[in-house]
């Protein structure tokens, strides 16, 4: 039977009412996840959403168990922007669910680089051109805007959603400023700012904390340090130090923490919270 044959008689039984049936389709569509995009492509319909949400039940345990046996795969980069990236990758596949592959935030981040040096016409972009272009109005509509609305909602994690619908959160915001600012040539720092994840940036000399998540805000980190209402030494230490890669992962960690949580979805906080605990371990 040919595979598109095959696939196609497997969608027709994802509401059979027979658990013996649903469990061989289980083990059919995991024997075949790595090609489930591209099966998916080649249907002459696409899923209902019933049985999209069938599919993702039948996957899902086998989905978390392998974001958590191959979660240190980011280890293996040698920068901190493509360490990042690498995870993120991994987090907005998993959100995703069966629909996409890691690769793909990389060809979305590529896209996007592409897309803003066409629009440089020849000019050397700096930190505020990229953050103008992002998340203001300057250059056309944004790009990119804060969540205000779903602040909590897990999609926020999720970089290729974010990409999709244009909103995120300030971590997830500032992270792709970090990531296409490094396709670019501009250095993008993290502030592990409480509360508010900043992007950090050099221009003219002077170290600049970006607010993401308010249309690419920018603020003397100096300025930010000395009349924050929580200001202390500790707080003008913490916007000059840069937040490292597991910092940044561990924020991601954290907010899926509590999104599932006030989903009521303890599998998916549970495992947040052991790729958490892998990290303090290692």
């Amino acid at each position: 039977m040919p595979a598109s044959v095959q696939f196609s008689h497997l969608i027709k039984l994802l509401d059979d009412e027979s658990e013996v049936v649903r469990e061989a389709v289980r083990r059919q569509l995991e024997g075949m996840k790595r090609e489930l995009p591209e099966r998916l492509a080649d249907l002459d319909r696409p899923l209902t959403a019933a049985e999209e949400g069938i599919m993702a039940d039948l996957l899902a345990p086998s989905r978390r168990e392998e974001l958590e046996d191959t979660w240190f795969a980011w280890r293996d980069h040698a920068t901190g922007d493509k360490q990042v990236e690498a995870a993120l990758a991994q987090i907005s596949t998993f959100l995703s669910g069966w629909k996409t592959r890691p690769k793909e935030l990389t060809e979305r981040l590529d896209g996007l680089a592409s897309l803003a040096l066409a629009e440089l016409d020849g000019t050397v972009p700096d930190p505020r051109w990229l953050a103008e272009w992002l998340f203001s109005s300057r250059h056309g509509p944004p790009r990119l805007r804060g969540n205000s609305k779903d602040y909590y909602a897990p999609a926020n994690s999720n970089l290729l959603w974010v990409l999709d619908v244009g909103l995120g959160n300030p971590i997830s915001l500032c992270t792709i400023y970090r990531l296409l600012g490094a396709r670019l040539d501009i250095p993008v720092e993290g502030c592990n700012f409480p509360g508010h994840f900043l992007a950090r940036v050099w221009l003219d000399d002077q170290l600049w904390l970006v607010d993401c998540f308010n249309r690419g805000r920018f603020m003397l980190a100096a300025d930010v340090a000395r009349h924050h209402p929580a200001a202390n030494p500790a707080m003008e230490e913490l916007v000059h130090q840069r937040a490292s890669v597991g910092s940044i992962l561990m924020r991601f960690l954290r907010n899926l923490d509590d999104a599932f949580d006030k989903l009521g979805q303890m599998p998916e906080r549970q495992l947040m919270r052991r790729l958490a605990v892998k990290m303090m371990d290692a």
